[in-house]
């Protein structure tokens, strides 16, 4: 009880009261910079923890060592991240060699939701191609005549017609 009256009286400074090891320091330094959300709440928390406790060459050592083990870890899950696209691929490509028919349906069917979305990033938009695109560059090598049954104009039929749905 005397420790929160403590703290209310003199804030923070009661902290440095109760000792903290380097390694439990380092910790939560390590966690805070793991978890930060903007550099500067990163900052800020740091200061915190280094201003109650104070800087030392063994909390230096310690949080190189929690950042060495916590890169090994990311490591770790990349391998684990690597293997299993390696296993989905491999699924995946067993899956289309034992069906055919149901692989080129499911190939379709995603072409079919993506192809709105390729026409309006390379520019085909719903009221002629967007300036500055890829479609106003490709329209301008035409000099103002597109051809008929050219490729252009049937990117920007579908693109006209066909839109992507947010």
């Amino acid at each position: 009880m005397f420790n929160c009256f403590q703290d209310c009286i003199w804030g923070r400074q009661a902290k440095k009261l109760r000792p903290r090891s380097p390694e439990s320091i380092a910790s939560a330094i390590v966690t805070k910079i793991l978890n930060a959300d903007t550099p500067y709440s990163l900052e800020k928390e740091v200061n915190e923890e280094i201003s109650i406790n104070g800087w030392s060459d063994a909390i230096a050592q310690a949080i190189l060592r929690g950042l060495e083990n916590a890169i090994k870890a990311g490591a770790h899950m990349a391998q684990a991240a690597s293997d299993a696209a390696t296993q989905s691929k491999n699924a995946a490509v067993g899956f289309a060699t034992e069906h055919p028919v149901y692989a080129t349906l499911i190939a379709f069917g995603i072409l079919a939701l993506l192809t709105p979305l390729a026409l309006e990033v390379l520019g085909f938009g719903e009221l002629g191609p967007i300036a500055g695109s890829f479609a106003a560059t490709w329209q301008r090598t035409y000099a103002g005549y597109v051809p008929k049954n050219a490729l252009f104009g049937y990117f920007q039929k579908l693109g006209m017609k066909w839109h992507w749905v947010y």
